[in-house]
């Protein structure tokens, strides 16, 4: 006889909110991965949020040349404009709605600072930036860079909304960003009144993080700054309290322990100070 096995609805595992901290040459960000109660979810071991905020002429802030090794970065603007320069030779402008993804490696250098424009006339600035971690054995590889423009990430269907898939597969579409990990993220800008309903088997691991606005999974409400580690299952149905941004991470949890120190990841001490004199010794180049 055959059973007919239903999808199982995600919920709320947990709660956690966001702390403030700053980052780069100063600006405020809140940062909902890692905290106390868990280091990661599935692969992102870092979940940096930066605004929203209306910054004045002179004042907008990004993140001079540093280092970063054993991990991957991930950066979604949604206001802004910002300028990438790395190591490799790279330089690229992004605009809001656009991602740009860069494999540190061995080890890569990079510079994050807002355009000319934006810092002599001010405006507002919004965004996420995650650190993805590399695999065991696999922390070494060759750096690389993309930069994702907006159309190139699709649309996921809604009525009161943008649901749009940056990482993972839903359905038959799969976003634009692939990597180790199994990475699975989604970013949805949706109305009041509104309900977001996903396919979310596609992640092992997943939580909601609210940017703005204010979401209730079930019976739990998930206001701005929070997180809400979400459980096992096949879908998930968020009710759309008030006008929300919202980022849906998740995906393969970490293959080993890892130690961090500063801008470098990675599974042993031995291989962090390896990092260290790397970079010490000018071996991740310059910009």
């Amino acid at each position: 006889m055959n059973t007919l096995t239903l999808p199982r609805e995600r919920n709320v595992a947990t709660l956690h909110a966001a702390f403030h901290t700053l980052e780069g040459d100063g600006f405020e960000v809140r940062r909902a991965i890692p905290s106390s109660a868990f280091e990661a979810i599935g692969p992102f071991i870092f979940l940096d949020h930066f605004g929203p905020v209306e910054v004045r002429p002179g004042e907008a802030k990004g993140a001079s040349a540093h280092p970063h090794a054993g991990i991957e970065t991930l950066t979604l603007l949604l206001e802004g404009r910002s300028v990438h320069k790395d190591s490799l030779g790279n330089v690229s402008a992004m605009g809001p709605g656009e991602v740009q993804w860069m494999r540190a490696g061995r080890g890569v250098i990079h510079d994050e600072s807002p355009d000319e424009a934006l810092v002599r006339t001010g405006g507002r600035v919004h965004g996420v930036q995650l650190w993805i971690n590399m695999p065991k054995g696999g922390k070494h590889a060759d750096p690389a860079y993309r930069h994702v423009k907006a159309d190139a990430i699709p649309l996921l269907p809604h009525d009161n909304g943008t649901v749009r898939l940056i990482a993972g597969q839903v359905g038959n579409d799969t976003g634009p960003v692939w990597t180790s990990g199994g990475p699975f993220v989604v970013h949805a800008s949706l109305m009041s009144g509104g309900t977001l309903r996903i396919d979310a088997s596609g992640a092992r691991e997943l939580a909601l993080y609210v940017m703005t606005g204010k979401v209730a999974i079930a019976d739990e409400t998930v206001e701005p700054g929070q997180l809400a580690r979400l459980t096992s299952g096949d879908t998930l149905q968020v009710a759309v309290q008030e006008n929300s941004e919202l980022l849906l991470v998740g995906g393969d949890p970490l293959d080993a322990p890892i130690v961090r120190h500063g801008p470098f990841v990675m599974n042993t001490i031995a291989e962090l100070e390896r990092a260290a004199r790397d970079y010490h010794a000018g071996r991740m180049g310059q910009i």
